[in-house]
């Protein structure tokens, strides 16, 4: 009896258990970890850094789908016209002017100097190219009152006179762009009543006046991208249709809290690539409708508190880099329908975790730090960057052949070292100043061997959750003690190899001019000053970089390689230390050992190790100085496919 007690107990103790485990598998099959996200119609959750990456993983390869940025606005261009439909005219084809050609009623001349006179009155549509139109004078088109769309661009125009496109009625599109117009005035669009689009980019207008569009129930879209325009040439009137402004790379230092004013519609605002160093307060107060804001690369150190409170529509912001000295989430915080946010080149170490929690819809958001994806933005599920090059959100060290390496590099050179200490203690040497400083060279060897081993522990002890400690990791002190070993490594031993060729030169190039052979306690005083020297340079940053941001927690490395960002904090001073001494090291060692080569003083062993460390040395410098001249390009502003 007792033992069917107990088997009956077991059964329903482990049916119960059961029931319980298929409960938690039911409910929780549509849910995946923070930081990972659910395939369709499966169970399989995939990390952040695996969508958009190139590689199908979900069964129906839907983390390949939809990996392009297409928040915003891009519906005019899509939907279909209000105007009335063309009619089919028929043109008079049987004095067709030399250049020019007619398919139905819509003309393309080429090599013109100015606008043909001679098209059938019924042409419906002109496009030029090729030609030199200095000037369009008034009432031009006069007899062209059919006209629909208008393409003058690439036709070097200067001027327009005041009317030169009167009785153009019907034109709702009209493209002025690649001239070289240098301004718009009351009377220069006088009569398009119904004109829809003005593309005027490209051109060299400091004032663009649009009071002849006052009131239009028809423009929606201006493009004045590439201009030379500021606040004070900008001159929008009452437009209450206008959906989409283009007004980057201009001259903006500022935007008024007038400018936009009588632009409700305003759905897409572009200035990117300006000037702007401040924004009113209530610069977008009537832009209650605004779905797209594009206000990157511009020199904005600080913004309104309560600026974005009208933009509840708001789906997509652009504010990468820009200048921020601070960036509080206060600002951003009115945003919750916000689909992509791009805040590339900002740095946003000071905010808390999870700060981006509030954006409930974020599908797309673009940070300059990898590991800011992970700690700020975990639920967005297209986040780039998504690595440095090194690390990666799950790892410390990403690529398998990257940890293989320094395993193997880190146990080759602290054994390496080890043995060669073991014996030049162990060996009867007479050269006790070459033993000197091959110890002294190999203590700073082995020294570099440790930071590698502690960095490999490291890639293991935060394997798959490096993204929940990377913040940490870097601004710890532990970092900054693995950074100083490495810092202080290389620096003793190019001063030491330094100091070696430059002593054997000295001591063969000039051996009657006074300068001896070198004594040990000579040897051991210029080690002791090497060491010192080293260790300075390697605490320097610690104490000039003493924050939260340290100088050697700019990557996960605790190195300062200022590659994938070499304006990092701390950027001037690893410029001086490796384009600076590091590289006068190199040209000393070079010039040393060619001189000695050059006499027959190098063996073919020396020359081969000496070989191995300018190939080396040369390649990291040729990378820092790439690294710094050629750093800023973005693809920021398009829309762009998520790529590792």
């Amino acid at each position: 009896m007792r033992y069917k007690r107990i088997g009956a107990i077991g059964a329903f103790l482990i049916a119960t258990l059961c029931l319980l485990s298929g409960l938690m598998y039911y409910f929780n099959q549509d849910t995946c970890p923070v930081g990972t996200f659910l395939c369709y119609n499966t169970t399989i959750c995939l990390p952040q850094r695996n969508w958009c990456d190139l590689q199908s993983q979900c069964p129906h390869g839907d983390d390949e789908q939809n990996c392009y940025d297409y928040h915003g606005v891009l519906d005019w261009f899509g939907s279909d016209r209000d105007s009335e439909p063309v009619s089919e005219f028929v043109c008079d084809a049987t004095d067709i002017p030399v250049g020019c050609k007619y398919v139905k009623c819509r003309a393309t001349c080429h090599d013109y100097s100015e606008i043909p006179r001679n098209l059938s009155s019924q042409t419906t549509s002109i496009t030029l190219y090729d030609s030199s139109i200095k000037r369009v004078p008034m009432g031009t088109f006069a007899q062209y009152s059919e006209i629909r769309i208008l393409y003058l661009d690439g036709s070097d125009i200067h001027e327009l006179e005041k009317g030169a496109f009167l009785n153009l009625t019907k034109l709702f599109w009209l493209a002025l762009d690649n001239n070289q117009i240098s301004e718009f005035l009351p009377g220069h669009f006088a009569g398009l009543t119904n004109l829809e689009s003005l593309r005027a980019n490209k051109n060299r207008i400091t004032v663009a006046d649009f009071s002849d569009l006052e009131g239009s129930n028809a423009l929606h879209f201006i493009n004045l991208n590439e201009n030379q325009l500021t606040s004070e040439g900008l001159k929008l009137p009452e437009l209450p249709v206008l959906s989409e402004i283009l007004l980057d790379e201009n001259n903006f230092e500022s935007i008024p809290d007038t400018l936009f004013a009588g632009c409700p519609s305003l759905k897409l605002l572009s200035m990117q690539k300006n000037k702007i160093k401040t924004i009113e307060e209530d610069t977008f107060r009537n832009l209650e409708q605004l779905v797209e804001l594009n206000l990157a690369f511009n020199e904005i150190t600080t913004i309104p508190l309560n600026v974005f409170q009208p933009l509840k529509n708001l789906t997509r912001l652009q504010l990468g880099y820009n200048r921020f000295y601070n960036l509080p989430m206060a600002v951003l915080s009115p945003l919750t329908r916000l689909d992509s946010l791009d805040l590339e080149g900002i740095n946003l170490d000071a905010l808390p975790k999870n700060a981006f929690a509030l954006f409930k819809q974020l599908d797309f958001v673009y940070f300059k730090k990898f590991h800011y994806c992970a700690t700020y933005a975990p639920k967005a599920k297209r986040c780039r960057p998504a690595s440095d090059g090194v690390s990666s959100l799950s790892h410390l060290l990403d690529k398998t052949l990257l940890r293989a390496a320094i395993w193997v590099i880190s146990c080759v050179t602290c054994t390496g070292n080890v043995l060669v200490l073991w014996g030049r203690f162990t060996a009867k040497d007479e050269n006790r100043v070459l033993t000197i400083i091959i110890r002294n060279l190999a203590v700073s060897d082995m020294l570099m061997g440790l930071y590698l081993f502690i960095i490999a522990i490291a890639d293991i002890t935060f394997r798959d959750n490096y993204n929940q400690v990377a913040s940490s990791w870097m601004s710890s002190w532990y970092c900054t003690f693995v950074g100083l070993l490495a810092m202080t490594s290389l620096e003793v031993s190019v001063l030491i190899l330094s100091f070696m060729s430059l002593e054997r030169y000295m001591l063969i190039a000039a051996p009657l001019k006074g300068h001896r052979t070198m004594t040990p306690h000579t040897a051991i005083a210029s080690m002791i000053i090497i060491w010192i020297t080293g260790i300075t340079l390697a605490l320097v940053p610690v104490i000039l970089w003493r924050s939260s941001t340290r100088f050697y927690g700019v990557n996960g490395m605790c190195f300062p390689l200022h590659i994938d960002d070499p304006y990092l904090i701390g950027w001037e001073y690893s410029a001086f230390v490796f384009l600076g001494l590091n590289l006068m090291g190199l040209f000393t060692l070079q010039a040393a050992y060619d001189w000695l080569r050059l006499h027959g003083y190098v063996s073919e062993h020396l020359e081969n190790e000496t070989r191995l460390f300018f190939v080396c040395w040369r390649f990291r410098i040729r990378l820092t100085i790439f690294s710094y001249r050629y750093n800023g390009c973005s693809l920021l502003g398009t829309n762009y496919r998520f790529e590792d």
